[in-house]
């Protein structure tokens, strides 16, 4: 399975609380990102490039594409938990957060938050309202 081979959490890959949007190239699948909805919120997850296809933007299309289907949504704000992207997603405009200011209890209660990310990932917003 791709999220396990970037090493990335797969605790609720069969709960049916995650969409996930693949990148494909040359019928390969190269990246991957995830949304799990709640409410007005999205939890972005699970953002990954394969190695051997990294530094070519795959990663950055792959974000891009994931907030416009955010704002078609009608998304108001995108959260995400990251343990070694901070740059990354600070280039996306996202901005780090303070964990418990997160005030949405469903995300709180999700596996992202309670199970599959420690503590000492680094909590950033996105605000789309703006």
């Amino acid at each position: 399975m791709f999220l396990r081979e970037v090493k990335l959490p797969t605790e609720s890959v069969d709960t049916g609380t995650t969409t996930f949007y693949v990148g494909i190239e040359k019928g390969d699948a190269v990246g991957i990102a995830g949304f799990e909805f709640y409410g007005g919120d999205a939890l972005l997850r699970s953002v990954a490039v394969r190695p051997n296809v990294q530094s070519r933007g795959i990663g950055s299309k792959i974000v891009d594409h994931m907030l416009t289907v955010a704002r078609q949504r009608k998304i108001h704000r995108v959260v995400l938990l990251t343990e070694t992207a901070q740059k990354f997603f600070e280039r996306k405009g996202f901005k780090v957060a303070n964990r418990s200011s997160i005030t949405n209890g469903p995300m709180q209660q999700s596996t992202e938050f309670t199970v599959a990310c420690p503590t000492s990932a680094v909590c950033m917003v996105l605000d789309l309202d703006v």
